[in-house]
């Protein structure tokens, strides 16, 4: 095997971690069930009845705290931001190498770390993410779940 074997396997690699650093996939997809469950709890609950203030309360306190989420996820985000663009610098570094040596020989074992280097830490990263986010929102997605019942109750 030769460098240039691998550049193009180092390019994918610059694209998937450029491409995944400006992806916001989870701010857009894994937040939008909790969003319309607080709009849809928001709309039954009349803040000026007395008997709905403790449900008023608690939707303030699920607000309160998935703003708080939105904020971890953003600093979570960027963290992921900078990795994967740190990534993608190496990732050219190496094209550039490969391009000035692509007819010398590859050891295996850089060919094993190309390939490695290139593919995996992308979507180890957004999966990280995914994962850490889901788990968070989860459980307040839930208590959402659960007061949207009693509003509903309470609005029959």
């Amino acid at each position: 095997m030769k460098y240039g074997d691998f550049s193009t396997l180092v390019q994918l690699g610059v694209g998937l971690h450029v491409g995944t650093a400006l992806l916001q996939l989870y701010g857009e997809i894994g937040v939008q069930p909790l969003i319309r469950t607080i709009a849809r709890i928001r709309s039954l609950i009349d803040d000026n009845n007395e008997a709905q203030q403790d449900l008023a309360e608690e939707l303030t306190r699920i607000e309160t705290d998935f703003e708080i989420f939105r904020i971890r996820l953003f600093n979570a985000y960027k963290l992921l931001i900078t990795i994967n663009s740190l990534i993608a610098i190496v990732l050219v570094v190496l094209l550039i190498i490969i391009s000035y040596n692509i007819e010398t020989p590859l050891p295996n074992e850089l060919s094993v770390f190309f390939v490695a280097f290139s593919v995996l830490p992308a979507p180890s990263t957004l999966g990280i993410l995914w994962y850490n986010a889901s788990k968070v929102i989860r459980p307040l997605k839930g208590l959402a779940d659960n007061l949207e019942q009693r509003a509903l109750r309470a609005h029959a």
